[in-house]
């Protein structure tokens, strides 16, 4: 965004991918946590995820906009957004803490949410309470997704070209 102050979101993140393309020689050899993590699972990681053009972030964006056509308030088309990610993202914080069992359940607490139709519904809502409690109840938190939403939100802010 700061090499093109008039770049949309998508091509935001195309810069990213072509930024992430680049071999970074000065990069530390000892492995991160988040890189053994994807190494263990095959989970893509953030390093993947921005040689990718960050996909959920893109599909984070395409929530808003649908999620907002619909008539929801900003906070429900949000929190739909999160949960999109959260439904595929291999999130190599939780793969971390709970492991391939605990990151499916989490998978498939999000999308059973919008798969209710998401959180302006009744449904949806009540899905979501549901969830979120199983969560707060196993002490679980969706790092990965919730930073790959904050980039989607700041790509959202920008200006439209």
């Amino acid at each position: 965004a700061a090499l093109d102050p008039h770049a949309g979101a998508k091509d935001v993140a195309a810069t990213a991918k072509r930024i992430a393309a680049h071999p970074d020689r000065r990069a530390p050899r000892k492995a991160s946590r988040g890189s053994s993590i994807s190494a263990k699972y095959g989970a893509a990681g953030a390093r993947g995820e921005a040689k990718a053009g960050f996909p959920h972030v893109r599909r984070a964006l395409d929530t808003l906009a649908t999620t907002r056509a619909t008539g929801a308030t900003e906070t429900q088309a949000r929190l739909d957004a999160l949960l999109t990610v959260m439904s595929t993202l291999q999130d190599t914080e939780l793969l971390h803490a709970v492991g391939p069992l605990g990151l499916r359940h989490v998978q498939a607490g999000a999308r059973g949410v919008l798969e209710a139709g998401g959180t302006a519904t009744p449904a949806g809502a009540e899905a979501l309470i549901a969830f979120d409690n199983d969560l707060h109840t196993r002490a679980w938190s969706p790092r990965g997704s919730a930073g790959l939403l904050a980039g989607a939100l700041f790509l959202d802010s920008l200006p439209v070209k």
